[in-house]
Formats: C-alpha cells, sequence, structure tokens
C-alpha cells in the first residue's frame, strides 16, 4: 500500500514550536481554548503576524521536535508499504531546505526521493494520506486519515489517527 504522511502537526511538532514563540510574548492557552481552533487565531493580530514571518522564514522548520512514536511507527509502516512524505511547503517555501534536513536527520529510513514538497495535496497518488488537515482531502484520490490535533478536535472525519502507536492497527484495517 501506498501512504502519503504529512510533515508538520504529523511528525515534526509545529503546534509546540508555535506555542513556545506565543509563550515568549505572554500567551498561556488552556487545551479547552485551543480546542477546534488554530493558535494563530487566538493571539492578537499583531503578534500572529511576528510569528507568521518567524515561519515564512523557514529555519524553525528545521529544528522542530519529533513527535511522539511517530519514528517507531513510520518505520514499522515502511516494512510493508510504500511511505511518501507530502508537506505543504509551498505554504512556507523558505521552509524546503530546513524540512528535507529535518527528515533525514529523524527519518532516515524515507529516501529522500519520497519527500514531496507541494501545496495542493489532491497531485498526490496514494492509497492513504495522514494529515492534520482535513482540507487536504478534498480531491484527493485515496482514503484520508486525519492525524488528531488540537485544531480539527471536532472536526467529523471518516477517519480519526489519535496518535501513533495506533497506526499500524488502523493501516492494516485497510488492506
Amino acid at each position: 500500500m501506498r501512504i502519503a504522511i504529512d510533515m508538520d502537526e504529523v511528525l515534526a511538532d509545529t503546534h509546540a514550536a508555535k506555542l513556545a514563540m506565543f509563550r515568549e510574548m505572554g500567551y498561556e492557552w488552556s487545551d479547552d481554548e485551543m480546542s477546534g481552533r488554530k493558535v494563530m487565531d487566538l493571539a492578537r493580530a499583531e503578534h500572529a503576524e511576528r510569528v507568521e514571518a518567524e515561519l515564512q522564514q523557514g529555519a524553525i522548520f528545521g529544528d522542530l521536535e519529533v513527535i511522539e512514536d511517530s519514528q517507531a511507527a513510520l518505520e514499522a509502516l515502511a516494512r510493508d508499504n510504500e511511505i511518501f512524505i507530502a508537506t505543504a511547503a509551498m505554504e512556507y517555501p523558505a521552509s524546503c531546505a530546513h524540512k528535507i534536513a529535518w527528515m533525514q536527520r529523524h527519518f532516515p529510513f524515507v529516501p529522500v526521493m519520497n519527500i514531496v514538497l507541494c501545496g495542493d495535496k489532491s497531485i498526490i497518488s496514494a492509497d492513504l494520506l495522514i494529515d492534520d488537515s482535513p482540507r487536504h482531502f478534498a480531491g484527493f484520490g485515496g482514503r484520508g486519515i486525519c492525524f488528531d490535533a488540537p485544531h480539527n478536535c471536532g472536526q467529523q472525519v471518516d477517519h480519526r489517527l489519535m496518535g501513533w502507536s495506533d497506526a499500524e492497527a488502523l493501516v492494516a484495517g485497510f488492506n
């Protein structure tokens, strides 16, 4: 089976990096406050613009923490499946080199030729797409699996992956 996997907030903890930047500006949100909302929408406009400018610089994408259990789960999935990383890098073009280096450092078993830097993910040809943004499932030819994240809580999706420890079992159900 061919599986495409998003990078930000699925493999790389972009959410924690954004929270850390906002914390430096005095923000502290509860899980309830973040549920179903993007943190960029919770801050004052000028602070959100400052974080957005940092993201546009791209370097932060090379220094993100790894989402818990993702390395072991991907390595296990790669034994029996074809794995591609499909990241909407065109939202932050300066991030491309940083994202590739991050993948090579943390997921060296994923061939660099299997890293797809794209914008619209409907172009991806795969059986499954694991992504934290259900908007990427529109136009995608396979099945979408929503990786659980604070911003997508409450969104109705056909399939939801609550964490990487559940990935093998969920994917096996599609075989």
